[in-house]
């Protein structure tokens, strides 16, 4: 997140949990698509086509596109999305397929649909969707001008690190798409790149522009590593002047920051022909226009400003006279916000979108909470009550849990001490609001190893199989029911996955292992050991149940 406090502040968010005040709406206007005309950008088009063909982005997982948190997010803002059996969900530019491949893997019972320009990287996508068996979800090659009402609607569109890198007439294309192909109960997502943020990194997308003018024959990939040597030596000379230091530290951290990316990140961020961040206030300006009506930002401290310092909250109130969109864009230009993830939806659910940064407490009830796997700032050192160290317990174990949870244990453990239930939901959704914890809106069942009764479905050991030994890492990102990426998977659990096929004992595992596995780890001071089987296993069955790949035999 762009802006985190290093503790979360006391006694500075509201303490209503009780109701939810409806905003004011307004009857939604009958919006035409933009109709489909060549575009004065077309080269550029194709040049971008061109661009995603030769130098492949790896299709990656990302938790803030996860439907089963984005259903949660949608009941925190006052809506009543569709569940996640029965919904169909869209993905405008999605590569090969790594952001919704993992969700078909573990919602079988969901479709999911991705079109990109690039032919390459559907062929990869389906390649792979093929080798993993997968059925409910599919790649097509389709130009997203190409979209009309006959394509049909959807519960869910997913449109990440799309809108930013397209000409204009392909942004409100898109935003169309997000209303005319959206259901009734429809959300979609929209990240973007956001001003003034930006602003610091256009200097990067400057420089490297600048500096690749005599390259522009060579390929993208070699324009990148050129490119980010010119900013390595840039850093460098800055760092060689006292005076430059002091006038470009920013700078500096920023160049940093482009070279510690991976080369096709940086290509694909800064020397694309299109790359066009905007003001919060004017994305939802050009939604509108589109007929769609903006819910809030996924990240939910950037429309949930009440847990900000008390004086920062009245003064940015102030400053948006209870307008929702100027109190974003206040937000925005205080926190130099450069990238945003905007959920929107249809007309109809204008009504029911909370604005006044409270949550019904039986929304809460029905919501699942996880720590991140990410969130590495911690929880505040103040929070040595019962309640909050019961919360505390509960969130390093990184597993799902829900508010009932939290009571039943208290009942159990601290059966004597008394605790306001309300403070309980106020703690959870300041947490959430932080993003301390993701909310979900179905519990992910993680079942246990049991001898004789557990087994991993074919499913799940072909996802892995094709990813680590067809190789299809290199097009895409493994991804956990959340959506997060996990790149600890590696041959050797897949390896002890084949063996759990079909329900076996803990014994006949090591005694596998011990025959026909050897796993050698190195030491700090260099030094190399061989892991005892045992070990291997019980450090194999720890992450396959995190995974969630266990089911078991009736």
């Amino acid at each position: 997140m762009d802006t985190q406090p290093k503790e979360a502040p006391k006694d500075m968010y509201k303490e209503t949990t009780e109701e939810i005040v409806k905003g004011n709406s307004s009857e939604g206007q009958a919006i035409s698509p933009p109709p489909h005309q060549p575009s004065t950008d077309q080269a550029g088009i194709e040049a971008l086509k061109d661009s995603y063909d030769d130098f492949l982005y790896v299709s990656k997982a990302f938790a803030s596109c996860s439907i089963n948190s984005l259903i949660a997010t949608a009941r925190i803002y006052g809506l009543d999305p569709a569940p996640i059996k029965g919904a169909r969900v869209l993905e405008l530019g999605s590569s090969c397929g790594g952001n919704i491949i993992p969700q078909a893997l573990y919602y079988p019972e969901a479709t999911f649909t991705g079109i990109d320009l690039s032919s390459v990287q559907i062929k990869h996508g389906n390649e792979l969707i093929e080798s993993m068996g997968l059925t409910n979800v599919n790649l097509l090659e389709k130009d997203i001008m190409d979209i009309d009402d006959d394509f049909g609607t959807f519960d869910y569109i997913l449109v990440h690190g799309i809108w930013s890198w397209v000409p204009d007439i392909v942004k409100d294309k898109i935003l169309s798409i997000c209303n005319r192909n959206l259901s009734d109960r429809g959300i979609a997502y929209v990240s973007y790149n956001t001003y003034p943020g930006w602003k610091r990194l256009e200097q990067m997308r400057d420089i490297m522009l600048y500096s690749e003018k005599q390259l522009k024959s060579q390929s993208l990939q070699e324009r990148t590593v050129y490119t980010k040597n010119v900013l390595k030596l840039l850093g460098e000379t800055m760092n060689m002047d006292q005076r430059s230091q002091e006038r470009s530290g920013y700078k500096i951290a920023n160049i940093n920051t482009v070279l510690d990316s991976n080369d096709y990140y940086v290509g694909h961020e800064y020397l694309e022909t299109f790359n066009d961040p905007v003001y919060v206030s004017e994305f939802i300006d050009r939604a509108e226009q589109q007929g769609c009506v903006y819910i809030g930002d996924e990240s939910l401290e950037k429309s949930f400003i009440t847990w900000l310092n008390d004086k920062v909250v009245d003064n940015i109130k102030a400053l948006a006279n209870g307008n929702h969109k100027d109190k974003e864009q206040y937000y925005d230009f205080v926190y130099d916000t450069q990238f945003r993830m905007a959920l929107l939806t249809k007309p109809c659910n204008r009504d029911k979108i909370v604005r006044d940064e409270t949550v019904q407490k039986d929304i809460l009830d029905t919501l699942y909470f996880a720590a991140p796997f990410e969130d590495s700032l911690g929880m505040p050192s103040e929070w040595t009550d019962t309640l909050r160290i019961t919360l505390k317990q509960f969130m390093r174990t990184f597993q799902q849990f829900n508010v009932q949870d939290i009571v039943d244990y208290m009942a159990e453990h601290h059966p004597n001490e008394e605790y306001n239930k309300d403070r309980l939901y106020v703690q959870l959704f300041l947490l959430t609001i932080l993003g301390h914890l993701r909310s979900y809106a179905e519990k992910y069942e993680k079942l246990p190893f049991v001898e004789n009764v557990s087994y991993i479905p074919e499913r799940f050991i072909r996802y892995v199989s094709t990813l680590i030994e067809g190789n299809g890492k290199q097009y895409m990102s493994l991804g956990n029911m959340f959506n997060q990426e996990d790149p600890t998977v590696d041959q050797g659990l897949l390896y002890v996955m084949k063996q759990m096929a079909q329900p076996t004992t803990r014994d006949e595992l090591i005694k596998i292992l011990d025959e026909t596995l050897t796993i050698t780890r190195t030491k700090a001071d260099g030094e190399t050991f061989t892991v005892p089987s045992e070990q291997y296993l019980d450090e194999s069955i720890k992450h396959l149940v995190e995974l969630g790949y266990f089911r078991h035999q009736a």
